[in-house]
This record gives structure tokens, C-alpha cells and sequence, in this order.
């Protein structure tokens, strides 16, 4: 996401030593080269233009298609190592992942709401805060998707930057049009709650510190494998409030497509994860194409998938009634570990960031 600062990583490529050395290109030591990414696969393969040749690579952090990469050659006897140095992705170690999954926890989101008359601030402010966080969690369910998604994204407080930027751009600021665009920002608003204070109150320095740990987990989710993470606060009518886990999957772009992968080109996939206390936690898998959706809830015990079997005819109904169409939807029951897997895993690769050439 451009809102984040670009974070500076280094790491290396070795080719492996049954490689087709015709495949190879002509290298010398510390010579500064540059490569090409051609292709970027799911699975974290990239295929890498070098000199005029192409030579396959494998990395827990993909690259992005199209990005031209510095390298230097580090060795070439035994075997050759190129280091890629100054690209501008997120390095997972500069996320703190622990102050997302505290916040999502201990319902940070919640906690604001129910304390921030504490602080003493304008009952205009409070106002604002209070319809924002209604619109973000009280109103999940009465738009279709894609404008849901927008809606959610745009209030998150995760485009805050870029929507400053764009608006200091266009045009100059009026404070009429600076306020309409902070109340309709969790993080801008929530910037302005610690500007009127004078930079105190824990809850709100914890929110924007978890805020900004969530925009540096999308942009290494985006650079990565085009993945969006969002906390979803939600409020229930009879009072209850917590927060879900959203994982977006955007359509991958490919170079060379058959005929079967440009029909699935824009095919979205979300991951939706919630625990309630009476059915416990609650993991829902769902593949879009256009107006079309397969769906698969998994859950922990058979009470709740027996009460989800007896709802479905009245959900499909409900998408039905918001333009969409269910191919395929399935309860099934699962252990709890594979359903209440925090969906930032899917993110956050494992330690090491080598790429190894393959043949």
C-alpha cells in the first residue's frame, strides 16, 4: 500500500548446482547487474529475466510481475549467488504482529467506544466517532460485497495517507472538506481525538499503533501474493460486540493464460473467521466470480453445524436477493486449531528470504 514508507530488504539467489549451465548467464564476480521478473506463481516461484536468458527461482517472499531488481554478483565458484538488494517490500520483522492479534483480543475497537467520553473531548467529536463506528460495524450486511469491501477498506483507517495525499493533490484543503474526510477515517478521526489531547490516551496510541502494524502487514501481503488483512468490528442487535477476521485474496495476474485461467481471472477469494460464545468459533471460505459464489463454513462442533444446515435455504435467499448466485455451499465440522488459525499466518512467511534457481 503506497501509505507505508518503503522498507529496505536484502537477500540472495543461489543457483543450484544441477542447473543447465546453458541456462545460465555469462557472470563475474561483484559485477551489478539487473533482472527482470516475468512471472510471479502463487506457489512463490518467479521467473527471472537475466541477460537475455530466463531462469526460474523459488522465494517465500514472491516479487511482484514487471518489477526490475538490482543484483550483485556475491559468487559464482561453486555455485553462483546473486544478493537483490534495496527493493522496497515489507520485511515481516518490522510488523508487530503481536499488537494486532492483542488488539483484536482484547476488542480494541470496543474498548474506545465504551471509554472515550473518559477523555473529555467535544460532544461533536464524540458524535462523529460514534456514526463512524455504527457505519463500520452495524451496517455490515445491508449493502452487496463489493460496495461492503470499499465501504470497510475506506473506513478502516488503512487508506488514510493515500486519501490525504490524493485530496493535498487535487486541490487545497478546506477545513469543511479536511473534516468530512477525517470523520469518515477510524485512523484520521482517532488522529484527531491525540491532537486535541496533546498526544495522550493509551487506548487511541494503542489503535493507531495497531492501525499502522496492519498497513505494513498489507503491503508485504499485496508485494507477496495480493492478500488484504482487515480486523472487522462487529456489532450485534442484542448488544454484543466483537471482531472478525477478514483475509482478501485478489484475483492473480498471470502472463501466459489458457483459455480456462482468463475465465477465472477475476476470481476473488475471502476467508472470514469469527468466534461467537453460544456456537463458538466460525470460519467461513468463499470463492467469487462475478455474481457467482461457492462457500464452505467450517466450525467445531455439531450443534452449530446443524443450526448453519437449517439457515442456509433463508442465506441463499438473501444473496439471491442482493444479485448473487450460490453454486456450492457446505458446513463442515473441524478441529479447532484449523479453524481458529489466525488468518495473519497466511501472511507473515517463515523465517528466511533465499531464493534458490531451480531449473
Amino acid at each position: 500500500m503506497e501509505i507505508i514508507p518503503s522498507l529496505s530488504s536484502t537477500y540472495k539467489i543461489s543457483l543450484q548446482h544441477d542447473t543447465n549451465p546453458k541456462s545460465i548467464p555469462d557472470l563475474s564476480k561483484n559485477e551489478v547487474i539487473e533482472g527482470k521478473v516475468l512471472k510471479s506463481f502463487p506457489s512463490g516461484k518467479v521467473l527471472l529475466l537475466i541477460k537475455g536468458k530466463t531462469i526460474m527461482a523459488k522465494s517465500q517472499i514472491p516479487l511482484r510481475e514487471g518489477r526490475i531488481l538490482p543484483f550483485r554478483v556475491e559468487e559464482v565458484l561453486p555455485g553462483t549467488i546473486l544478493r537483490v538488494s534495496g527493493v522496497n517490500i515489507s520485511d515481516p520483522k518490522d510488523i508487530n504482529v503481536s499488537i494486532i492479534l492483542s488488539a483484536m483480543k482484547e476488542n480494541l475497537w470496543k474498548s474506545i467506544s465504551k471509554n472515550l467520553n473518559n477523555y473529555g473531548l467535544p460532544k461533536e467529536i464524540l458524535s462523529q466517532f460514534k456514526t463512524l463506528m455504527n457505519d463500520s460495524s452495524l451496517e455490515l450486511f445491508s449493502k452487496s460485497a463489493p460496495d461492503l469491501l470499499k465501504s470497510l477498506i475506506d473506513k478502516s483507517g488503512l487508506n488514510w495517507e493515500a486519501k490525504l495525499k490524493k485530496a493535498l493533490l487535487d486541490k487545497p484543503v478546506k477545513g469543511d472538506n479536511l473534516n468530512r474526510l477525517i470523520q469518515g477515517d477510524l485512523k484520521g478521526l482517532v488522529s484527531k481525538f491525540l491532537a486535541l489531547k496533546g498526544g495522550n490516551g493509551a487506548l487511541p496510541k494503542k489503535l493507531i499503533s495497531t492501525i499502522e502494524n496492519i498497513q505494513l502487514l498489507n503491503r508485504l501481503g499485496l508485494e507477496q501474493d495480493r492478500k488484504i488483512f482487515l480486523p472487522i468490528p462487529m456489532q450485534f442487535s442484542n448488544g454484543l460486540f466483537t471482531v472478525g477476521q477478514l483475509l482478501i485474496r485478489l484475483p492473480q495476474k498471470e502472463y501466459d493464460k489458457s483459455p480456462s485461467q482468463k475465465k477465472n481471472e477475476d476470481i476473488f477469494r475471502l476467508t472470514f473467521l469469527l468466534e461467537l460464545s453460544n456456537l463458538g468459533p466460525l470460519r467461513a471460505d468463499l470463492t467469487v466470480l462475478k455474481k457467482r459464489i461457492e462457500c464452505r463454513f467450517l466450525m467445531t462442533n455439531e450443534k452449530t453445524k446443524i443450526l448453519f444446515e437449517k439457515s442456509m435455504s433463508a442465506l441463499i435467499s438473501r444473496m439471491k436477493e442482493t444479485g448473487f448466485s450460490i453454486d456450492h455451499m457446505e458446513c463442515s465440522i473441524q478441529d479447532s486449531r484449523t479453524v481458529q488459525q489466525s488468518l495473519i499466518g497466511e501472511i507473515i512467511p517463515e523465517e528466511g528470504t533465499s531464493l534458490s534457481l531451480i531449473a
